[in-house]
C-alpha cells in the first residue's frame, strides 16, 4: 500500500510540485531501508572475487532490497557505479601504446595516465588515490546522495544483487572515459534527475556523460528517456539494452559476472548471461515474490 500511494502522489501531483523537496525526501529515501532481517546478500567473500574479475571502465548495476528509494525507481535495477580501480590497478591496465599516445597528445610527455589525470583534476585524482571513508582503498567512482564520490569496492559492492558489464571499446576509449568520470567528481547529486545538465549528476548520469559518444570516440550508445518531463536513463534501462542488444552488431557490452541475489537463503549465487538478460523484466518488489514463492 506505501508503494502503491507512493506512485500515485507522483502520478497525480506532478513534477512541479513533487521536485522542490525532494532532495530532503529523496536523500531519507535513498538511506532507509525497510527491514534489517540481513545485511546485503553478496558475501565479503564475493566481494573479494568481483574486486579480483574488474577492470578500470568497467560499469556494475546494483540492487539492494527493502530500501524505500526503490518505490521511485522504475524496474529491478536502482543504481549504477564506475569501476576506477587504484592508481596501481590503472598504471598496469593502461600500460598501453594507444593510451601512451593518447596521453602524449594531451600535452603529458610521460604518456603517464596518472600524470594526466593529476594535472587536469588534481583534487579528483588526490581522492581517487586516498583511503575511502570505509578504510578501504578507493576503486569506485558512483554518484550517491553525498555527491559524486570515490569508494571503496567493499563499500559499493555490498549489494544484493549485482552485475558487472565491460564496454567492448579499446583501452585508449575506456581512459578517456575515466578522464571524464574524473572531471565530475565532487558535484552534488542531482535530486530533479535532469540529464539535460552536468552541474549535477544522478548515478546513471555519470556514466552516459563518461561514455557519451563524441568526435573521434566511439563511446557507449545509451538513450535517456522521459520520466515526469525529465529526460534520464534508469538503471534498468542499461540491463534492457543489454538485452535487446545481445547476438546482435550493436552489442556494446560483455557480461563479466553477476551475483544474484536468493530471499530464502538470504545470500547471492553467482549466475548466468541468461538470466541477466531477463533481469530487467522483475518487477520492482521482486524480493516479495520471491520470499513467498514456493519451493
Amino acid at each position: 500500500m506505501t508503494a502503491a500511494n507512493a506512485l500515485s502522489v507522483v502520478k497525480n501531483l506532478g513534477a512541479k510540485a513533487i521536485f522542490p523537496a525532494q532532495a530532503g525526501i529523496s536523500e531519507w529515501m535513498g538511506d532507509t531501508r525497510l527491514t534489517s532481517l540481513h545485511g546485503a546478500m553478496i558475501s565479503k567473500v564475493q566481494i573479494a572475487d568481483i574486486h579480483s574479475r574488474l577492470s578500470p571502465g568497467d560499469v556494475m548495476l546494483q540492487r539492494r532490497e527493502w530500501f524505500v528509494s526503490n518505490v521511485g525507481l522504475p524496474g529491478f535495477w536502482s543504481h549504477a557505479a564506475l569501476y576506477i580501480g587504484t592508481p596501481a590497478e590503472r598504471r598496469a591496465f593502461f600500460d598501453d601504446a594507444d593510451v601512451r599516445a593518447w596521453v602524449v597528445s594531451l600535452g603529458e610527455r610521460s604518456g603517464e595516465f596518472e600524470l594526466l589525470a593529476a594535472t587536469k583534476f588534481p583534487k579528483a585524482a588526490r581522492a581517487a588515490s586516498a583511503i575511502a571513508a570505509d578504510g578501504h582503498a578507493a576503486r569506485v567512482l558512483e554518484a550517491i546522495s553525498e555527491g559524486v564520490s570515490f569508494t571503496s569496492i567493499e563499500h559499493s559492492a555490498a549489494a544484493d544483487s549485482l552485475v558487472a558489464l565491460r564496454p567492448k571499446l579499446p583501452k585508449v576509449e575506456r581512459a578517456q572515459a575515466l578522464l571524464r568520470a574524473f572531471g565530475y567528481a565532487g558535484r552534488p547529486y542531482d535530486f530533479d534527475f535532469d540529464f539535460q545538465t552536468d552541474t549535477a549528476l544522478v548515478c546513471t548520469e555519470l556514466i552516459y556523460k563518461s561514455y557519451e559518444p563524441a568526435t573521434g570516440f566511439k563511446g557507449i550508445r545509451m538513450m535517456p528517456s522521459e520520466m515526469l518531463g525529465r529526460l534520464a536513463i534508469p538503471a534498468n534501462d542499461i540491463a534492457w539494452a543489454f538485452d535487446a542488444e545481445a547476438g546482435t552488431p550493436g552489442e556494446q557490452w560483455d557480461m563479466v559476472l553477476f551475483y544474484d541475489g536468493i530471499a530464502r537463503g538470504k545470500s547471492a549465487r553467482e549466475s548466468t548471461v541468461a538470466e541477466f538478460r531477463k533481469s530487467w523484466q522483475r518487477p520492482k518488489w521482486h524480493i516479495l515474490l520471491a520470499d513467498t514463492a514456493k519451493p
